[in-house]
């Protein structure tokens, strides 16, 4: 693993006037990667997989997808897909970056396919568990995004329990699941703002024009690398499998003993998938 501190530089980017985006910045390598979280996590989702990616190789952005984390959480706003699209590739422009490879997790993966669509500075792409067509939403999911009741019972259970509770619907091997991970999540899902803004988000996350989305992904023209849990009960198998046969040329890549987080459940496994091919590794 490689030694060097997880933050060295912390910011906001303003997309407009409504949208305060925090990330945080690490290494200080010519290779520039963008990590984008799931569905309520944060950019603190990456930090077991982070200290693998050596200082002097990588230069690796953290971002907090908007309503998540230390983004701007605001009661009503645009949360869709799109929008968080336009905002991450706002955000790799202004790098002054012209090779800049994206790493999407779960929501972050959606974000990040659409993002690459239109961003031409978005030179590779990994998908980790990424939901490319429409399925059925988990339970939870589907109670918050009830107006007023769906915030409501967000914010009146506790903060861990609903952190406990997700992480082992996300987790293959229950034991893996620790007080700090437990801890990481819970620091998101407190205080009534939390709960409206990933309510909105769970709301505008499904495009309408969601089936001709789909049909734009055969034309990602750039290396992708589709990442997923042999386990995964929350975007299934099967997503993974129609990812690869729409995207020509992806590879694809299937951890086993694993659930929908590989890169918090299996860090290092993770991390020996991703590397040889952002290095340009064949096979």
């Amino acid at each position: 693993m490689a030694d060097q501190a997880l933050e060295t530089e912390a910011g906001y980017f303003r997309f407009s006037s409504e949208d305060r985006i925090h990330y945080r910045v690490t290494g200080s390598g010519r290779r520039h990667i963008l990590f984008l979280h799931g569905f309520a996590a944060s950019r603190h989702t990456w930090e077991d997989l982070v200290p693998f990616f050596p200082a002097n190789e990588y230069t690796l952005h953290l971002m907090d997808l908007k309503g998540h984390g230390n983004s701007v959480k605001q009661c009503r706003g645009d949360y869709s897909t799109l929008h968080n699209a336009h905002i991450v590739s706002a955000y790799i422009r202004s790098l002054g970056q012209n090779d800049v490879s994206l790493v999407g997790h779960s929501f972050g993966g959606l974000v990040g396919m659409c993002a690459a669509l239109e961003c031409p500075q978005i030179s590779r792409l990994i998908l980790i568990d990424a939901p490319g067509f429409p399925q059925n939403i988990p339970r939870f999911m589907r109670i918050l995004r009830i107006p007023f009741i769906g915030p409501l019972f967000m914010a009146l259970l506790s903060p861990r329990r609903i952190a406990r509770k997700g992480l082992e619907s996300v987790f293959y091997r229950q034991e893996r699941i620790t007080e700090r991970l437990i801890e990481r999540y819970a620091a998101g899902y407190r205080g009534v703002a939390a709960a409206r803004a990933l309510a909105e988000t769970v709301r505008q996350m499904i495009p309408a024009d969601a089936e001709r989305m789909t049909c734009r992904y055969c034309g990602l023209a750039i290396p992708v690398l589709i990442l997923w849990g042999e386990h995964d009960r929350i975007v299934k198998l099967w997503q993974a499998r129609k990812l690869h046969e729409e995207i020509g040329g992806s590879r694809l890549a299937i951890l086993a003993d694993c659930g929908h987080n590989p890169h918090e459940e299996l860090p290092k496994e993770t991390f020996d998938l991703i590397r040889p091919f952002l290095a340009g590794e064949t096979g």
